[in-house]
């Protein structure tokens, strides 16, 4: 199914830079959602790169049966009529922008020339990963064409300072593809994720976790936002509730209150209360779900 979304809400913006004679060329896109939404249905955009820049939070993309998770400062790219969607995850809570891009044939690239335009084009379709570290300079980029695109009187310079934003964004993208610098694993993200992980049914206070990595509480908390693109809090969080997830689809799987304590929540309606914030539904009604199917 191809797809080409158009829809503004609160949560979200679009814009089609149709005032630069760009329309369904470009479109740029961004979320911030302050709670999880359902999830996005496997689609493919027809002749059109789409990259997305993660700036807050988790989201989960599935292309060709590949899983792929996304944090707070990757990238990830989809080629032209490649199906893509969140699998059966939802949209996380979190921020997130797209820019969808059309790959001409026989056309020349955004403003530049025939021989620019083919160099340009074989770079774009040449990148070899499509899940890699980022840098904030491409959200600042990003902003700005926001910012120049809500202009209420455009200017003759706006046009050209839209396409200059959005060939250094797409270079900085090359750019950064080629440092061969995708989430692996360092051995201090590896070592604290672990740590989590084991201990998830243990009070895990910051304190702990900087003291497991030598790190003061401040140090260890931006140092873990950059590297997770979440405060350590929400990945906790996350990870309680997806070791709930598991609990709840046993055969002789427990009460919700029982699994609620043991996850060290404080209550079982504080474990709803998460448990729906980052699922859309409540452990019960997740639960009755799994028995039914």
């Amino acid at each position: 199914m191809s797809d080409f979304d158009t829809r503004s809400t609160t949560e979200r913006s679009i814009i089609n830079f149709k005032k630069f004679n760009l329309d369904e060329k470009i479109r740029l896109g961004r979320y911030s959602y302050k709670h999880v939404h359902g999830e996005l249905e496997t689609h493919s955009h027809d002749g059109m790169m789409e990259i997305c820049y993660c700036d807050k939070g988790m989201q989960v993309y599935e292309v060709n049966g590949k899983e792929y998770q996304i944090r707070g400062g990757d990238v990830f790219i989809t080629f032209p009529n490649e199906p893509h969607g969140t699998a059966r995850h939802p949209e996380e809570k979190g921020a997130l922008y797209w820019l969808i891009v059309q790959i001409p044939k026989n056309e020349r690239f955004l403003h530049y020339d025939d021989e620019e335009s083919a160099v340009f084009i074989k770079e774009l379709m040449s990148i070899g990963q499509r899940h890699f570290k980022g840098t904030d300079s491409m959200k600042k980029m990003l902003d700005q064409l926001f910012i120049l695109h809500e202009e209420p009187v455009q200017q003759p310079l706006h046009k050209l300072q839209t396409l200059n934003l959005i060939s250094n964004f797409l270079l900085t993208v090359i750019e950064y593809s080629q440092k061969n610098v995708a989430r692996e694993q360092s051995d201090r993200i590896s070592e604290i994720r672990n740590y989590i992980h084991t201990n998830i049914y243990q009070s895990l206070p910051i304190e702990l976790l900087a003291k497991e990595l030598c790190m003061s509480d401040s140090h260890f908390k931006s140092w873990f936002k950059k590297e997770f693109g979440m405060p350590p809090v929400d990945y906790i969080l996350r990870t309680r509730v997806e070791e709930g997830k598991k609990l709840l689809q046993l055969p002789d799987a427990e009460s919700v209150t029982s699994i609620a304590f043991k996850l060290n929540f404080s209550s079982s309606q504080y474990f709803a209360t998460v448990f729906k914030k980052y699922t859309g539904v409540s452990p019960a009604e997740f639960k009755q779900r799994h028995l039914k199917t």
